[in-house]
């Protein structure tokens, strides 16, 4: 075990590295000026589309990284999140249960997921997998707060992977839903970051 806490420190700054989302020519201007950029991505054999956000939101990245990993709160500003409980901790490793409410024909989605936090200088990322779920065979994704200036340039990926025969149904909520969660989420930062 000590040896693999040793190999996780010295590659940990590599790992952030790999996550970084490039951005595209004009792109970072745009983000300056206020606007998210938005990137779906339909992958193969998939129902739901790979969906990236960034913008850029005040405060260090130390600091929205503090509220975000306040997994427990996270009912308070998502919507639809019923509940986010935490049923393991292990080093960087949080095992957190959440209940999300689901649309139409769909029962309420509950999941596990298993998140990894990891700093690189000023840089913090959050990455996630599923541990489990009767309702979703995969889900991963990633949050990350890079410093730029001295405000925080945030970015979002998700990708999931039902477990349903029903879930075209939703397949045209996907990316609006969580345009909608990562609003909230971005406002919920802007007020609560900078708070001690």
């Amino acid at each position: 075990m000590k040896n693999f806490l040793i190999l996780l420190a010295l590659i940990s700054p590599l790992t952030v590295q790999a996550f970084k989302v490039k951005l595209e020519k004009g792109e970072l201007e745009k983000l300056k000026e206020g606007e998210q950029i938005e990137r779906v991505e339909e992958l193969k054999d998939e129902v739901f589309p790979k969906v990236t956000l960034i913008s850029i939101i005040p405060h260090t990245p130390k600091e929205n990284m503090r509220v975000f990993a306040d997994f427990e709160n996270h009912p308070k500003f998502i919507p639809g999140l019923l509940t986010a409980k935490i049923v393991k901790k292990n080093g960087n490793a949080t095992d957190v249960a959440f209940e999300m409410h689901m649309p139409g024909p769909i029962s309420n989605s509950e999941y596990t997921t298993r998140n990894f936090v990891e700093t690189a200088g000023e840089d913090e990322i959050l990455t996630w997998e599923l541990v489990k779920s009767k309702q979703v065979k995969r889900t991963t994704g990633m949050v990350m707060f890079e410093a730029i200036e001295s405000k925080t340039l945030f970015t979002y990926v998700t990708h999931i992977t039902p477990d349903s025969s029903l879930a075209w149904v939703v397949k045209s909520r996907v990316v609006p839903d969580v345009k909608k969660n990562i609003e909230a989420v971005v406002n919920y930062l802007e007020k609560n970051a900078g708070k001690k």
